[in-house]
């Protein structure tokens, strides 16, 4: 029997190519990108604009470092996607929603006035698997958007961004987060709750932040996690608002556990110096010798009176 040959056995094979009889052929990979290992498409430092939107579902692993991506848009779920870098673009917003669609409540007309505002839409993620998600050294000046598509988040890496606040409830749904890295941003305060929902919080990177002080209320929490906080670099005021933080910080710096390290940034005269270091009558507030302090430090016992100053000019008041 004669043998196909030549442009002939090419003719053969593509026919059967389209008939999808050729299950062995290596998957499409987008221009620009690296698909030598089955699971990683690697499009780093490749000067895309715009993510390549066929990417295969046998996907877990997507690299998009180093490239001119000002926005991150997925057009379907990858429902095996756990690994995402975003590092060294220009991303200002990202978002992980491919849309918000109205939630599993009832939302007839009668209905849906009753429903709150933020439970009228929920996100439906790009990501919903994601594990790791790192926008290291980009232009954010907010969380991503729609993190609570992705619960199964353990590390998320954000430093090295312009994110200046965090609000309470942003993070509240990453029940299983072990990492969070928001050092090199620019953030000047933070609530007491907006860490207490991670109770899984292994790594906590607040290093080089514009912070100035902490509520005593997210060291307890964050201790009772075990977490490793990282604090340095911020512009800590070491005056009597922090007597009550460093007073619990020597507490179980006495029964030996680990405390975190605060390096006073001002008053000049307590400058460079751990706060943990310092006495109590250091931590004085800011003012002339002849104003009395605005924070003050009082222990009441059950069932006691006492009269409080609640003026600056000594007025005292029941």
């Amino acid at each position: 029997m004669a043998v196909a040959q030549g442009p002939v056995l090419a003719a053969v094979l593509l026919l059967v190519c389209a008939g999808v009889h050729c299950s062995s052929l290596p998957p499409i990979c987008p221009e620009s990108c690296t698909c030598q290992r089955a699971p990683l498409l690697n499009c780093s430092s490749s000067g895309l604009s715009y993510v390549p939107q066929q990417i295969q579902d046998s996907v877990t692993e997507l690299d998009l470092s180093h490239n001119l991506l000002n926005s991150v848009s997925l057009h379907r779920p990858h429902r095996n996607l756990r690994n995402v870098w975003l590092g060294n673009n220009t991303i200002t917003h990202l978002s992980l929603c491919i849309e918000r669609s109205l939630g599993s409540q009832s939302v007839s007309g009668r209905h849906l006035h009753r429903l709150r505002p933020s439970s009228r839409r929920r996100c439906v993620s790009w990501a919903p698997t994601l594990q790791l998600l790192s926008v290291e050294r980009n232009q954010l000046v907010q969380l991503p958007e729609g993190l609570e598509g992705s619960a199964s988040l353990w590390v998320l890496q954000l430093s090295f961004n312009r994110i200046s606040t965090l609000q309470p409830g942003d993070l509240s749904h990453l029940r299983q987060l072990k990492e969070l890295h928001l050092q090199h941003n620019l953030i000047t305060s933070l609530h007491p709750q907006v860490f207490q929902d991670l109770a899984q919080l292994k790594v906590l990177d607040l290093s080089f932040n514009i912070l100035t002080s902490l509520h005593p209320l997210m060291y307890l929490s964050l201790r009772n996690f075990e977490a490793d906080v990282r604090l340095g670099g911020n512009r800590w005021q070491c005056d009597c608002s922090m007597r009550s933080l460093r007073r619990r910080m020597a507490y179980d710096s006495s029964r030996g556990l680990q405390t975190w390290s605060m390096v006073c940034a001002v008053p000049s005269s307590l400058s460079g110096k751990d706060l943990l270091q310092l006495e109590e009558d250091d931590l004085n507030c800011f003012g002339t010798e002849n104003r009395p302090e605005l924070h003050q430090d009082v222990t009441v016992y059950s069932g006691s009176e006492i009269l409080l100053t609640c003026s600056t000019k000594g007025n005292t008041k029941v």
